[in-house]
């Protein structure tokens, strides 16, 4: 800060000289701005209530059109007007005129504001509740039939007494085949609409009206602008978009705000109009007070500043000395209070609090150092470990490839095919390259298996893995279906002579794979179950992991869970002397990690 003002060096005398700038800036920007945003706040205020209320008028009108809908269905239903709607066979004139006496009964009962009640069937054959002096081919709801769903027409006027009137289709259909047979024409006035919206008023002169898509005057407290279009009538001089946002426009002579809403069940446009003055009243003593709140603002500027600025500058040199202090790598500093502002004091906690937290990071980023140290000499010991136990693993499928050589040459297959299968399962175990595959790797291992277990029991002992193909390409950790087999021919075959079945399956259950591998053995006991579900439920530690030479149930069902979480696993289904189920929940993924 080296132009104008900002070339004082005083913290003091530069805040003061700010606060006054911004304050006399409030007072010009309060002045310009004050009649914009109390525009605006006016214009939102008044779409909020026009919104409301025209929302209000429009379920109004639209339950007062579906009630007048509904309540024709006892009229249309009557055994008389299906029949003439019909037309198989005329009806005399005493049934017309009962026809006629029912649609009568209808009007008393139901609406007084209908003018009249029209029955149009399919071939626009017409009989009319009252007679018309007129032709009914000039209504506009006679160009609109047949008309196979309920239609309401915006408001015109009928030639006979210049009455305005609204006119609903309804359709008919047959009470026995459902199939449409004609419309009922209810002409009804705006009596009722009339009295519904000259209980919703705005202001003291506000009002509403209603308008057609097509831009024709569907209702105006004025019914000399009914049934006409806007243009031809003053309303002409209004610009209506309705876009939901409020106009100020001019409106017999006085500034009024304006409102468009469209109603979503009729498709017809509400337009709410208000004089100005009448809701935005309190707009000149609105800027007034906020002009003298300014002023009494800065007088309280000039006297209170000087004194609350010397409460912070002292207390920002001492924190300045301090921080200094640590930047040369004093972390020893500490803040004794420095003032009875509570934000000073909260300041200079947290400076001792963060100069005790730094010492304690230093030691600890010193033991994490050491840690690492440690943990990449374990690494490299267990990487040597590793690649000693490889040794003894190749040295086995080695010598068994030769036996099964010998076995080829001396013409043994059963011997040739039983080495050659142990030594290809023994090279896949002891493979360390990937500890996830697919799943159709790990069923190669398997069948290979299951072939020597079938060598061994040739007569009686079957096997079967039903695996549909879309799940083959599944990952899945190394070494998790051979052990679970291998335990199924230990205690539910081999107990039998080898008279027992293995079956392996699969199903999809949302995003997960159940692998299910089933036999038909004894069974588990309740006890013996107990025990293995503790050990599957016992959280498996790292240390113990690397020291469990078994690869049994316990061992695949931590490694499933090391990998891939808590929700996944092994799970035992026993039924004493009929066999097990053991159920192997995996993710449903087909990308193999690298």
């Amino acid at each position: 800060m080296r132009l104008g003002l900002f070339r004082i060096s005083s913290l003091a005398a530069r805040m003061f000289t700010i606060f006054m700038c911004l304050s006399i800036l409030v007072v010009v920007l309060m002045t310009s701005f004050s009649y914009f945003f109390y525009n605006k706040a006016v214009k939102q205020d008044f779409k909020t209530i026009t919104g409301e209320a025209s929302e209000r008028l429009s379920h109004h009108l639209e339950f007062y059109l579906k009630l007048m809908s509904q309540s024709s269905t006892t009229l249309i239903s009557t055994e008389l007007i299906q029949r003439w709607l019909e037309g198989a066979s005329p009806l005399s004139r005493d049934e017309v005129a009962d026809m006629q006496k029912e649609m009568e009964l209808y009007t008393s009962f139901h609406f007084s504001e209908i003018v009249n009640l029209y029955l149009v069937s399919a071939d626009k054959r017409v009989v009319a509740l009252n007679k018309i002096d007129t032709s009914f081919t000039d209504a506009p709801w006679y160009q609109e039939i047949p008309a196979n769903h309920t239609k309401t027409l915006p408001t015109y006027k009928v030639s006979r007494n210049e009455l305005p009137v609204m006119s609903m289709l309804i359709p008919v259909y047959s009470s026995q085949s459902v199939t449409f047979l004609g419309n009922l024409v209810i002409e009804f006035t705006l009596a009722e609409i009339n009295a519904t919206f000259q209980k919703s008023t705005l202001g003291k002169s506000g009002f509403f009206f209603i308008l057609s898509p097509e831009d024709d005057v569907i209702y105006y407290p004025d019914e000399r602008w009914v049934g006409f279009p806007r243009s031809k009538t003053d309303l002409a001089k209004l610009s209506l978009k309705p876009d939901g946002q409020s106009s100020i426009q001019e409106w017999n002579g006085k500034r009024s705000l304006v409102h468009v809403t469209k109603s979503e069940q009729t498709g017809w446009y509400i337009v709410a109009i208000v004089p100005y003055q009448e809701i935005a009243s309190g707009l000149n003593t609105a800027i007034n007070s906020s002009i003298v709140t300014v002023a009494i603002m800065i007088l309280c500027l000039i006297l209170i500043i000087p004194l609350v600025l010397r409460q912070f500058v002292s207390p920002v040199k001492k924190m300045k000395s301090a921080i200094e202090k640590v930047a040369r790598g004093d972390l020893s500093v500490r803040l004794e209070p420095i003032s009875d502002i509570s934000e000073f004091q909260i300041l200079s906690h947290s400076f001792n609090k963060m100069t005790e937290q730094l010492n304690d990071t230093m030691r600890m980023v010193a033991e994490l150092e050491m840690k690492e140290m440690k943990l990449q000499l374990h690494q490299q010991e267990a990487t040597i470990q590793a690649l000693q136990n490889q040794i003894n693993p190749h040295l086995l499928y080695n010598t068994l490839n030769i036996i099964s050589g010998i076995a080829c040459l001396e013409g043994n297959p059963l011997t040739e095919k039983l080495s050659q299968n142990l030594a290809d399962v023994y090279r896949y175990a002891a493979s360390f390259a990937n500890m996830e595959v697919r799943l159709k790797d790990e069923l190669s291992i398997l069948t290979k298996y299951l072939e020597i277990i079938h060598i061994r029991f040739p007569k009686n002992f079957e096997s079967k893995v039903v695996i549909n193909e879309k799940f083959l390409d599944c990952r899945i950790l190394k070494l998790t279906l051979q052990p679970i087999v291998e335990n199924a021919v230990k205690y539910g075959v081999e107990p039998r002579g080898g008279n027992g079945a293995i079956i392996v399956t699969a199903y999809a259950e949302g995003n997960d794979l159940i692998i299910e591998i089933a036999d038909n053995g004894p069974g588990i006991d309740e006890s013996k179950q107990q025990s293995f579900e503790h050990l599957l439920a016992m959280k498996l530690s790292e240390d113990s992991e690397l020291q469990r030479e078994s690869l049994g149930l316990p061992n695949v069902h931590n490694r499933i869970q090391l990998k891939y979480g808590r929700s996944y696993g092994v799970s035992i289904h026993s039924f004493p002397g009929r066999g097990t189920v053991i159920g192997i929940r995996i993710p449903l993924e087909k990308k193999i990690s690298q």
